[in-house]
């Protein structure tokens, strides 16, 4: 069984890590595949899972006052700079706002203030303690002072200031997007990066194809082949040359996952033909590689990179006698992504497989030659832009078309069925090749219609930040009550930005299974709750935006209506005593007010058997002319600031569950002490401690227990 040395060390990492399934699963495997295996494959097992007993290290390492870090990347988003590197033998990293120090290849005494990574807040999300994980970070810090900086010793020290010194030259050279390929493409950097590039190459399921991997290592061996060939020199010395160049070119990339799975793959092969030696089965090659890999990294089970690269090569290995033409193999690698992709990606585009295709062909064969074209010929940068300027503009259509499907949110059944679904189709496959493909896109719908089917009605509050975002799915109806809100500095010129519509709201929508919402109601017109509406009409339509008859800010109320229009929106007003819906009924406002919070739409609905009180940021005075209701879920006014949530309220309502939507660590220091003490008694759930709420089946938890 060529994959026996890989069973037995995914056992050892399965344990290390924590991952007790992959242990289990393993092991069986294991016991399948050993019979038969010579003295020497299993001494090799034995010494591999020595090696990943030693390398085991998942524990979370906290610096204590000033450190020497050593910096090996620097990546910088406006005025703020985020500092990769190591102090001794812990990985870590590290954030700064205006650092004028500090680059790549130098040493630095750096004062931190420890910040723990974050868990999963909200689903659809950046889970950052598992990326920090599959990484192998053990430490992420403030820093409140950095100085001292000086060249780190040694070779990587060197080649990471000739790395830096490269980067830099070509970021003041070239546009913008020039120079992010250049050095996507040609140094494996992508600290270049924009927020809408990485989003398109993310939906696309083309990311892969934007740093260096497999087939960039491919690329270049065919190049020094043929450069080489007519060199009169002996063959083994031009193996030796192309092994060391390769072997060079995945240390200056920083050997990510795809690059050290090709770079040892090709080695082993250089080197076995210099003793005329031929690999026969690729798979068992593949599989001591991997299991190499594995033993000096166990953090790269969990790593996306490793498990794509090592499995999507395994399965193409596999299948090689099912699939024909590009097409089918595009769509067999698309089907395998979604095995590991579905739970961490919320959507995909439904024209992946074409583009895989296009852009594996245009990036390998037209813009890498042009990228290193550009880089040494800088006259030659405008042929470079015509062909970025066109792949710009597919995205952009792709983009503004919506092509793309969500990815429903599975439970653990559901993957097993996913799983088990499509791989029976590969096997029909071999024999029935269209009655495969029929029984592949069975499961897929199948699984997507089930899991959104067998869904429950809920309430959820999302956690983004200082601000309100509550999803509400009652029957066919789904809709969303405010989407959040965070200033940016207009003058602060970021590649990336956090907007809670955009980065929350629509892949939770996402995750849910839905393209669309059938309404946003906008509480009022307060930043922190209608911040976030362009980000999310950008990715989801949106029927129908509700808002308050009265109105206080009129340039809001215009803003907000452009958007509607831009975006394909109808409007409606709501005010007292309406009902937009059977299960709803709106309480407030009643009259004009002067101010904007004393404005906030205030509704009661029962969603699913659970009745709901939600009041914006109505102020306590306001909150007087509320009804008497009886109320199992209570979201606390104005973020739980002293000026709502009265005494007199929460005796008229007295809810069950107190939820409380704040940001850690606000400014206003939300929720007040004083309000915290009215609520003494009551089952309290805060955003910031715990995350997404979900409120459903007669209960409300946090995704943080």
């Amino acid at each position: 069984m060529p994959l026996f040395p890989l069973f037995a060390v995914l056992m050892v990492t399965g344990v290390t890590e924590g991952v007790y399934i992959v242990t289990i699963v393993s092991g069986v495997l294991y016991v399948a595949s050993r019979g038969g295996q010579h003295l020497y494959a299993k001494l090799g097992v034995i010494l591999f899972v020595l090696i990943a007993w030693l390398h085991a290290d998942t524990a979370e390492w906290t610096p204590t006052d000033t450190v020497a870090f050593s910096i090996e990347s620097r990546k910088e988003n406006g005025k703020t700079t985020r500092l990769y590197g190591n102090v001794a033998t812990h990985q870590g990293v590290l954030r700064g706002r205006n650092l004028s120090i500090g680059r790549p290849g130098e040493t630095c005494l750096v004062e931190i203030e420890h910040e723990p990574f974050q868990p999963l807040r909200n689903i659809g999300g950046f889970d950052e303690q598992k990326w920090a994980a599959s990484a192998n970070l053990s430490f992420k810090g403030k820093i409140k002072r950095i100085d001292e900086c000086r060249p780190t010793a040694g070779m990587d020290g060197w080649m990471l200031r000739w790395k830096e010194r490269r980067l830099q030259q070509i970021e003041q050279q070239y546009r913008g997007d020039v120079a992010l390929y250049i050095e996507a493409l040609l140094f494996g950097e992508s600290r270049m990066l924009d927020e809408q590039t990485s989003f398109s190459y993310r939906v696309t399921g083309l990311l892969h194809l934007l740093v260096i991997s497999g087939s960039h290592i491919a690329l270049l061996i065919v190049a020094l082949q043929t450069m080489f060939r007519p060199i009169p020199i002996r063959r083994e010395t031009k193996t030796m040359l192309i092994l060391l160049t390769i072997a060079a070119f995945g240390w200056l990339t920083g050997f990510s996952p795809p690059v050290a799975r090709a770079v040892l793959v090709a080695d082993v092969l250089l080197i076995l033909s210099l003793f005329g030696v031929s690999v026969r089965d690729p798979i068992r090659l593949l599989s001591w590689c991997a299991t190499a890999m594995l033993a000096f990294q166990p953090h790269l089970l969990s790593n996306l990179g490793f498990q794509l690269t090592v499995g999507m090569t395994f399965f193409l290995l596999v299948t090689r006698k099912i699939w024909t033409g590009l097409l089918e193999l595009s769509v067999f690698a698309q089907l395998f992504g979604l095995l590991v992709l579905w739970q961490v990606q919320p959507i995909l585009s439904i024209v992946a497989p074409l583009l895989n295709i296009v852009m594996a062909f245009c990036i390998s064969w037209v813009m890498i030659p042009l990228a290193l074209v550009s880089w040494l010929v800088p006259k030659t940068a405008p042929l470079f832009m015509s062909v970025l300027d066109a792949i710009n503009g597919i995205f952009s259509i792709h983009n503004a078309g919506r092509l793309w499907t969500p990815l429903h949110e599975l439970t653990f059944p559901y993957q097993v069925v996913l799983w088990v679904g499509i791989w029976i189709s590969f096997i029909i496959i071999e024999q029935k090749r269209c009655i495969g493909w029929i029984v592949a896109i069975m499961t897929c719908g199948l699984v997507a219609g089930w899991s959104d089917w067998s869904e429950s009605p809920r309430v959820t509050f999302l956690d983004v930040g200082q601000g309100d975002a509550i999803v509400v799915e009652s029957g066919e109806t789904i809709g969303v009550i405010d989407v959040g809100g965070v200033f940016q500095d207009p003058n602060e010129q970021k590649r990336t930005v956090y907007d809670p519509g955009a980065d929350v709201v629509a892949p939770y929508i996402w995750k849910r299974g839905e393209r669309s919402l059938d309404f946003v109601m906008l509480t009022h017109a307060d930043h922190d709750h209608i911040g976030g509406l362009e980000g999310l009409l950008k990715f989801v339509h949106v029927k129908e935006i509700w808002l308050s008859k009265e109105v206080v800010n009129a340039e809001k109320r215009e803003e907000i209506l452009r958007l509607a229009a831009n975006y394909g929106s109808s409007i409606r007003y709501l005010e007292a005593g309406d009902r937009p819906m059977s299960w709803m009924w709106i309480v407030a406002p009643d009259k004009p007010h002067e101010d904007e919070n004393s404005h906030s739409i205030s509704l009661y609905m029962n969603v699913g058997g659970m009745k709901y009180l939600l009041t914006g940021d109505l102020p306590i005075e306001e909150e007087e002319a509320l009804p008497k209701l009886d109320v199992d879920v209570f979201k606390l006014g104005h973020h739980g600031s002293n000026t709502s949530s009265g005494d007199a309220l929460l005796a008229r309502t007295n809810p069950e569950w107190v939820i409380a939507s704040v940001g850690a660590n606000n400014r206003y220091g939300h929720p007040h002490e004083e309000t915290l003490q009215r609520l003494a008694g009551r089952r309290l759930l805060r955003t910031d401690t715990n995350g997404m709420i979900v409120c459903e089946k007669k209960m409300c938890r946090g995704i943080i227990e």
